[in-house]
């Protein structure tokens, strides 16, 4: 449906030929039940006109009638319509200038009587703001939408809720910590004599500033204030201690905390955004690895304060650096699936789309887009999430037409992923699929992987892992008694395998 109506000259012999009586056969094209429809569409722009212009004959377009002078009075109708010039629609306007009587009369019922009461009613409720209106449904509701849509673009958008967050001294993300007086570092034991070259008055603040390196949105950064975050947690609430009181003892026994986090009940849980009132520092133990990881990044941190003079030493300079794990250079096939259990990951996948419908299909498209994404990339779930439209890049080389997507990962480095011709005809079927739109005419900045809700948005890290776990184990109940190999992996499974079945299949095929 348009907002004006502007008929085409086909569309001008189609309505004079309906009012006429004449058989539509007679037309000069095709009556398919396209132009049969196009025919309906056209009937109600012309009852919506005359009512926007109050014309007392706004009836005429909505059922044929017998009357003698019925014929004479619609061709006048269509004449003096089709030349008046519309109404400029305007959010006060109520309903029934711009939809379908039906529609707006159900949506009456809910005192939604200009179209500034739908917007502001899905603005406040989100997609499914029609659920409380009866007799509208879903078809219903994504019909008034596309015509608000068209008359006001951008303005179905329901705005960021902006959390009213609450601060606290305990195990709480940085963005909720009150720090104590007594522990908030101005006193600190490690602190240098002169004035810091960044103002930085405690040791929150120097966190942030040395996070602030590092931009808010990349991978990086996000690890750096998880490291920093546990750090500054521990020293509080178990230490007692501000952070630029700690010593090179503190942090010794830190170096054992990260490995058994003590008492489990206050520093574990499973994965959940920071707002969730039980979000916790740790989702369990780190391994070997990860602690060295840790504790490199923490080296970052306290370099940085003792470079900018807010520090006198780095406390960890004075232990041993933890060593590589032996074999740490060797590809973890024990976190990769073998090609049996990939055929049947990916025969599930399948299986989950062709045999769902609705909002739980395009669930499953999207899983099966990820799982495929990853795959032939290899890519970390970081790096996928960031992946956009932009990024998939063609150029000639070697006299040969290659397809690449542009990643920026660990360390800010740029690399460039080639996607075969295969690959990408798959991901544009799936993108395709997922949102009703062709990849390659996106804005560039549109995300490869997109929320469901709203396409212009890229899906979260953490919704992705949620999925992905979701998906593996439901697939392990399936093969529980068939295969327990399969079982026991699908169980362990996380995004992450998928970079290493990759590298897996990689290793193999050299």
């Amino acid at each position: 449906m348009h907002a004006f109506f502007e008929p085409t000259l086909d569309d001008l012999a189609l309505l004079r030929t309906w009012v006429r009586g004449l058989p539509l056969a007679t037309l000069p094209f095709p009556i398919t039940p396209a132009v049969l429809a196009r025919l309906t569409e056209l009937r109600n722009q012309l009852y919506l006109k005359a009512l926007r212009l109050q014309q007392p004959d706004a009836g005429l377009w909505l059922k044929r009638q017998s009357q003698a002078n019925w014929e004479q009075s619609a061709l006048a109708s269509l004449d003096r319509l089709s030349a008046q010039p519309d109404l400029t629609p305007d959010h006060q306007q109520p309903l029934r200038f711009w939809l379908p009587p039906a529609l707006s009369a159900t949506l009456s019922s809910k005192d939604c009587r200009t179209v500034e009461d739908v917007i502001a009613l899905y603005q406040h409720q989100g997609i499914a703001w029609w659920q409380g209106i009866p007799r509208l449904g879903r078809i219903g509701a994504r019909r008034v939408e596309k015509i608000i849509e068209i008359l006001f673009p951008g303005n179905l958008v329901k705005p960021p809720v902006v959390p009213v967050l609450s601060f606290e001294t305990g195990i709480v993300p940085l963005e909720r910590l009150l720090l104590p007086t007594a522990l908030d570092g101005r006193q600190g034991h490690n602190r240098a004599g002169e004035a810091p070259f960044i103002p930085m008055a405690h040791d929150l603040e120097a966190i942030e500033a040395w996070l602030a390196l590092y931009g808010p949105a990349r991978h990086t950064a996000r690890s750096y204030r998880r490291e920093a975050e546990r750090l500054l947690l521990w020293s509080i609430v178990t230490q007692q201690k501000a952070l630029s009181s700690l010593d090179a003892r503190d942090m010794a026994t830190y170096r054992t905390f990260l490995q058994d986090p003590q008492p489990a009940q206050a520093w574990i849980g499973p994965p959940r955004t920071k707002l969730h009132p039980h979000w916790k520092p740790f989702t369990g133990p780190l391994s070997s690895r990860s602690t060295q990881h840790a504790e490199t990044i923490l080296h970052g941190l306290f370099g940085f304060l003792v470079q900018q003079r807010y520090w006198q030493h780095n406390p960890l300079s004075a232990l041993p650096r933890l060593k590589a794990p032996s074999g740490a250079g060797i590809l973890a096939v024990h976190r990769a699936f073998s090609p049996a259990q990939w055929a049947l990951i990916t025969a599930a996948a399948e299986h989950a789309v062709s045999s769902s419908t609705g909002q739980t299909r395009r669930k499953a498209i999207r899983t099966r887009f990820v799982l495929e994404l990853a795959y032939t990339t290899g890519l970390r779930l970081s790096e996928l999430i960031q992946a956009t439209v932009g990024d998939v890049v063609t150029r000639k080389r070697q006299g040969h037409i290659q397809t690449w997507l542009s990643v920026l990962g660990k360390g800010q480095k740029l690399r460039q992923v080639p996607l075969p011709s295969q690959t990408l005809a798959l991901l544009t079927g799936y993108y395709r699929a997922l949102t009703g739109r062709e990849l390659r005419q996106q804005p560039a900045e549109t995300p490869l992987i997109p929320d469901l809700h709203d396409s212009r948005k890229a899906v979260t890290p953490l919704a992705v892992h949620k999925v992905l776990k979701g998906f593996f184990a439901e697939l392990a109940q399936h093969c529980e008694k068939d295969d327990p190999e399969a079982t026991d992996r699908l169980l362990k499974a996380s995004a992450h395998w998928l970079r290493h079945t990759h590298g897996s299949v990689a290793v193999a095929q050299n």
